[in-house]
């Protein structure tokens, strides 16, 4: 073999090996693509399913304005299911949010815009999620609270405090946990992380041949 034909052999299986590892590279980022594509399939399942709930809620709130199935003598005694009402409005917000940030047509734009675009908006709504725990926190509170006045009719004022009282110890401890492990937190973007982090991996192995 003389060197003409030597070198044209080496362009050959140089231009072979670089269709293969571009047919890698397009098998992963599929293969990553399709993932993304099942995460953003289960959080709108999720959102649906959470949608109905906090509509169901409200409609349950509605009821409770109207007919005071509670007996409560005092406007102020509402306060509570207002905040609850405000918690779940919010809620429907994040709910609309989180539809809107995945609701991308993965294909007009490329995998990595994509991933960067989902987690940038999902760490912007952290705050508001925040926010949603902390209502909730006041909003429990002040639902035992809302019901003090319909102790007091029957019992004197050190039990009927110390019946409210321990209730929401309880509902500050629950809340001390839910916080403390994180179930006020959006874990949604944390899948969407891992493919990024993936996608980037394999775009500097690339671009390290």
């Amino acid at each position: 073999m003389n060197l003409d034909e030597l070198k044209s052999a080496w362009q050959v299986y140089d231009q072979k090996l670089q269709n293969s590892q571009l047919l890698t590279e397009r098998l992963i980022v599929g293969m990553i693509k399709e993932r993304s594509k099942s995460r953003v399939a289960q959080i709108k399942r999720e959102n649906t399913w959470f949608f109905v709930l906090m509509v169901f809620e409200l409609l349950i709130l509605g009821a409770i304005f109207v007919g005071n199935p509670f007996d409560f003598i005092y406007q102020v005694q509402f306060l509570p299911y207002i905040f609850l009402a405000i918690g779940i409005i919010m809620a429907l917000v994040a709910i609309y949010r989180s539809n809107a940030i995945v609701n991308v047509d993965m294909n007009s734009t490329t995998l990595g815009a994509f991933l960067q675009h989902v987690i940038h908006e999902y760490e912007k709504n952290k705050k508001l999620e925040g926010r949603f725990g902390l209502l909730m926190l006041a909003s429990g509170c002040m639902t035992v609270l809302s019901f003090l006045p319909k102790k007091l009719e029957k019992q004197d004022l050190v039990s009927a405090l110390v019946d409210t009282l321990i209730p929401i110890g309880i509902c500050l401890f629950i809340y001390y946990l839910a916080f403390r492990f994180g179930l006020f937190n959006n874990r949604k973007s944390e899948g969407f992380k891992e493919d990024l982090r993936e996608l980037e991996t394999l775009s500097r192995e690339l671009e390290g041949v």
